[in-house]
């Protein structure tokens, strides 16, 4: 039992077929499942979220070891029930243990601005920030939402924009805000200097992320709240395979292992300049596939499929495009060497949709 807690009630057109996509869309991003449909409970690091049918509504109760954690898994809930609802007013707000930050700003939220910007490869862009109190960021999980500004938005005396405050159902409320919101991956954190680099992958004007990035100036605001996602886990001999938008999560996972950890690390980029270098433990092996023209994720998944495993314990990770992502964990929930959750196959983002408009997982659109 965890000391504090929070429940809620969400009334939905058709509850039980929102509560099967929750499900579902939990267990892509490698969390634990557990129970029958009408009585499901989520299982996550130090918490749990439990949410029943009960008199046609979903009845929600979260448990966790902290106020942070706890707030946490009562936006990701709320957050991913009314994206699987779309139009629906769930009505869901939390009764109990209530954490907010200074001003009734969500208590995972910092305000940034752009310290310097630098060119990783062509197409990778490092922004590096600089804001207060960022030790909460300096975690395994490697995943921030970005709040990025819109340029005509109404701005204080100083140019800083109207931020989010915290809602019934424990989500950031973006009312009043002219904020576009985005996942992406922290690259490197030095809490002790208030800074952190995030890198972004550049692909025209029609990504907000991109957009972003293309244009960031010294001075320039953007809003963190976070931190999000998993980690790379190692379990003996280990498979580590991306896209670029992982790239920035197998990079950070590469320079953290221990040095004695083993494995392969397979990277689809566009071509050969976007390679860059990556500090990595002496016994694991790099392979750049760049795609060259090819659809994405195709050459990704050949080498990924193709694989011949070693002779002793394995597991694997991996991040990419939403189907290449479905294809691996449908291979590799049939290897019995990968038995026992050794393995996450998690979507950064879907071919054709904007994060935002169809539950993608983290990435960098």
């Amino acid at each position: 039992m965890f000391p504090f807690t929070a429940e809620a009630h969400a009334t939905a057109a058709s509850p039980a077929t929102l509560l099967e996509k929750f499900r579902e869309h939990m267990v892509e991003h490698g969390l634990e499942v557990q129970g029958p449909l009408a009585a499901t409970c989520i299982a996550f690091p130090e918490g749990r979220a439990m949410l029943h049918l009960k008199d046609g509504v979903i009845a929600l109760r979260i448990e966790a070891a902290t106020p942070d954690i706890l707030a946490e898994a009562k936006a990701t809930v709320s957050g991913h029930l009314e994206a699987f609802a779309p139009g629906e007013a769930l009505g869901i707000a939390w009764a109990g243990a209530r954490t907010a930050g200074t001003n009734n700003r969500p208590h995972n939220f910092r305000a940034t601005r752009v310290l310097r910007v630098a060119d990783v490869t062509p197409r990778m862009r490092r922004v590096t920030l600089r804001g207060p109190e960022l030790a909460r960021f300096d975690a395994e999980m490697l995943h921030v939402k970005i709040l990025i500004p819109d340029e005509n938005s109404a701005r204080g005396a100083d140019g800083e924009p109207a931020w989010p405050s915290l809602a019934p159902n424990g989500q950031a409320s973006l009312d009043g805000c002219a904020l576009v919101r985005r996942t992406y991956t922290i690259r490197r954190i030095d809490a002790a200097a208030g800074e952190l680099d995030i890198d972004f992958v550049l692909h025209g004007e029609g990504s907000p992320g991109s957009r972003f990035a293309a244009k960031a100036r010294p001075g320039d605001w953007l809003g963190l709240t976070g931190p999000g996602g998993g980690h790379v886990p190692l379990q003996g001999w280990t498979l580590i395979a991306g896209d670029e938008t992982a790239l920035p999560a197998i990079a950070r996972a590469l320079e953290t292992m221990p040095r004695e950890a083993r494995g392969r690390a397979v990277i689809e980029v566009a071509n050969a300049a976007e390679q860059q270098f990556l500090d990595h433990p002496p016994g694991f092996e790099l392979h750049w596939l760049p795609r060259d023209g090819a659809a994405c994720g195709a050459r990704l998944l050949e080498a990924v499929l193709n694989l011949a495993w070693p002779e002793e314990e394995v597991s694997a990770w991996a991040a990419c495009e939403a189907e290449t992502a479905r294809q691996l964990r449908d291979r590799w929930a049939a290897e019995p060497r990968l038995a026992g959750r050794r393995f996450r196959a998690a979507a950064y983002w879907r071919q054709g949709a904007a994060e935002g408009t169809a539950p993608s997982g983290s990435g960098t659109a």
